[in-house]
């Protein structure tokens, strides 16, 4: 007696942007074929018998590539397997919008740079993504002076992550406008 182990082929590999959800395993070989995969035997495919064996991530994040693995077995219990990849990939990007102006009568301290996110998008400010941001990440990259007087514009650049560790930036510049005595007007544009 020959035994003929059945073939198994997977569907076209799968993209989702934020979780291995958007692309949900295949629970009957009717979905698996309907989506491109086959199978074929000699002795004829037992349909009843397709499972999912196992779904494993590789551990990375942004790419992170899930494969997963099918079984089935022919009318005499010959078994095939067929792996399938999801890669998961965020690459849309993310916005971050700046709080409306400010004002300062003598120095730029009395308007300090927003240290915390909270504190952002308490004046204001807002930041979001199609898969989540990383609150914590908010931080401020730069306060530069365009070094004049009578205005002096003060150039603030804050950023903040996404969950898969995209960092869009934001420049916010406050211009310090100088009235009377020491009047300075920020503004974020």
């Amino acid at each position: 007696m020959i035994t003929v182990n059945p073939t198994l082929t997977a569907p076209a590999s799968l993209t989702a942007v934020c979780a291995i959800s958007e692309q949900p395993a295949y629970t009957t070989y009717a979905e698996f074929t309907a989506a491109g995969g086959t199978a074929s035997d000699n002795c004829g495919i037992d349909d009843g018998s397709f499972t999912l064996l196992s779904e494993v991530s590789d551990g990375n994040t942004c790419p992170e590539v899930i494969t997963r693995t099918y079984q089935i077995a022919d009318h005499c219990g010959n078994l095939a397997t067929a792996t399938h990849l999801i890669t998961i990939d965020d690459n849309v990007n993310r916005t971050l919008t700046a709080p409306a102006s400010l004002t300062a009568v003598c120095a730029i301290p009395e308007q300090p740079a927003y240290t915390t996110y909270a504190e952002f998008t308490a004046a204001g400010g807002t930041a979001s993504d199609n898969c989540g941001i990383d609150e914590g990440s908010f931080t401020l990259l730069s306060e530069v002076s365009d070094g004049n007087t009578c205005p002096e514009v003060i150039t603030r650049t804050y950023q903040i992550a996404d969950h898969c560790g995209n960092w869009p930036q934001l420049r916010i510049l406050l211009p310090l406008m100088i009235m009377s005595t020491r009047r300075l007007l920020l503004r974020h544009l």
